[in-house]
């Protein structure tokens, strides 16, 4: 593991960090100017027109296939509070796991799989997700797993420490929308 420090905070910083007071935020703010941006960004897609439900699962999936524990403990709640079961939350974190009951699901996990795994989805999972979702939506699935695959690959690189729980959504999201 690193020993990368957080950042000294500015009061223009310490306002940045209050928006999203976690530990990846923090250590965004070594970036000049991004951090927000990156907020904004991630957050629109709690706008987007996939479901809440998809959402997380594509989280819950990066995090899962790409070992950041990170993005598991944070979006923990989020995957349940949107309707999946702590049972098939189990399955969806499983990266082993393939076999689900929906075949939505499956192309989806699939889907995710192989954007990670191959850097951008093989062609026949492209053409199975698209076969349970519309193109619109499988474009934002697709931006989304691009998303969370590097905020994992920066957590992961900079040894992000866990925070002592998961964020509380809501008061982010009413932040975020006013900043």
């Amino acid at each position: 593991m690193t020993d990368f420090p957080f950042p000294s905070l500015t009061p223009e910083d310490e306002a940045t960090f209050k928006l999203f007071p976690t530990n990846v935020t923090r250590m965004l703010l070594h970036t000049q100017g991004l951090t927000l941006p990156y907020l904004k960004f991630s957050g629109a897609f709690r706008d987007a027109k996939i479901s809440p439900m998809v959402r997380e699962r594509v989280i819950a999936r990066v995090g899962a296939v790409t070992g950041s524990e990170y993005e598991l403990q944070s979006h923990h709640p989020e995957v349940l509070r949107t309707g999946t079961s702590e049972a098939l939350l189990g399955a969806i974190t499983d990266p082993s796991c393939h076999d689900f009951d929906d075949p939505a699901l499956a192309v989806l996990m699939a889907y995710v799989d192989s954007a990670v795994h191959d850097h951008g989805a093989k062609e026949e999972t492209l053409s199975a997700l698209r076969e349970h979702f519309p193109d619109n939506e499988v474009a934002e699935i697709t931006l989304l797993a691009g998303q969370y695959l590097m905020t994992a690959v920066f957590l992961k690189s900079l040894s992000v420490p866990l925070d002592a729980g998961p964020p509380n959504w809501s008061a982010s999201e009413s932040a975020m929308k006013e900043a």
